[in-house]
């Protein structure tokens, strides 16, 4: 934190129960949590004019006077509400909203900043699948596969110089980790596409947001939330199970979609007993499958498959440590029975 004379200039990064978020020309204030802010993707820096804040709580001390008595009882009805908030569908609509605002700004910087806008273009396609999985019992079936349809049209538009940087960026980090003679990395294959066209990804998303309005995500109860991220979590604990049984490429990337699944629900639902643990566990997982997916697509090409190159053993190697840490790492995060699981967060709500 840092004082000025005008102000004082705030990182949402500090570790802070609530951020908020004020407007240039306005006293209204808008407090969300930090795991909200996380999953909208927050990253900004925050100016206050302290001299409005002041002015603005003084006429809220004044108020908690009038209503209650004394200021005592105004707290204890703020920390009775605060922690009796829970997650309805009414906030799921809300940041499903948000999220395909910030869509449409990443669009809009993918002209000048190309490659962090994609990344974070199709990690919010990610977030918004995950979060309509929760509101599975609000949207029909033939709206869920449209709406499906639209984040994976959006998302594939935009994989190919996405795939093409990952790959770059992997086959630099193994050569300088295993020490790699610069005659032994092969050549770059294929070359980098154009950006998909600005105008084709806002109609996806402008008809995403439309499907959004029209649904009945708003009239969701939080128990309705709570049965599909339990299921969520069933469907997660099988595959890791079934991952220690197998090898198969099919079984891991199915594990690592409901990882990633689990992470974003997780994010959402911050109020639930756990969860700070279960976003830390399930953010790491999800990249230490992402990484071996991404190894074993490397196996897969004929210049890093060769028999007398040293890809091959490096590339082994690397991916049999990283299964022993996943699998470790899995087991730690579904280590609950899911009835148990269930139970734990139902008697909390």
């Amino acid at each position: 934190m840092h004082a000025g004379i005008r102000g004082t200039r705030i990182n949402e990064s500090f570790q802070h129960p609530s951020a908020c978020v004020w407007e240039k020309h306005s006293l209204r204030a808008n407090v969300t949590t930090i795991s909200e802010a996380r999953l909208i993707g927050v990253n900004q820096t925050i100016h206050i004019n302290w001299g409005t804040c002041c002015q603005h709580l003084t006429a809220n001390v004044k108020n908690s006077f009038l209503l209650s008595g004394t200021v005592l009882g105004s707290m204890r009805v703020m920390k009775q509400s605060r922690d009796s908030t829970g997650f309805s569908g009414r906030k799921l609509k809300r940041l499903l909203h948000q999220l395909c605002e910030r869509a449409q700004d990443d669009v809009r910087r993918m002209s000048s900043h190309e490659e962090t806008a994609t990344h974070q273009l199709r990690v919010r396609m990610k977030k918004m699948l995950a979060l309509l999985r929760l509101a599975r019992q609000g949207i029909e079936e033939h709206t869920f596969q449209a709406m499906r349809l639209h984040l994976r049209t959006v998302s594939n538009t935009c994989a190919g110089n996405r795939d093409h940087v990952v790959r770059c960026k992997l086959v630099d980090k193994l050569a300088r980790r295993f020490h790699l003679a610069s005659k032994h990395r092969p050549q770059q294959a294929g070359t980098k596409l154009d950006a998909p066209p600005a105008s084709y990804l806002h109609h996806q998303l402008y008809a995403m947001g439309q499907l959004i309005d029209s649904s009945c995500i708003g009239s969701l109860s939080e128990q309705d939330l709570l049965e599909e991220h339990f299921d969520c979590y069933r469907k997660g604990r099988r595959l890791m199970k079934q991952s220690f049984e197998t090898t198969d490429k099919r079984v891991l990337h199915r594990w690592r979609h409901r990882v990633k699944d689990l992470y974003f629900q997780t994010l959402a639902l911050s109020h639930l007993p756990g969860a700070a643990r279960r976003i830390r566990r399930a953010q790491r997982l999800g990249h230490l499958l992402g990484r071996d997916h991404d190894l074993a697509n490397l196996a897969r090409e004929p210049a890093f498959s060769m028999r007398n190159s040293p890809w091959v053993q490096v590339i082994n190697e690397h991916r049999s440590d990283l299964r022993e840490r996943y699998l470790s790492l899995g087991h730690k995060l579904y280590a609950q029975h899911c009835t148990r699981f269930s139970g734990r967060i139902t008697h909390s709500t």
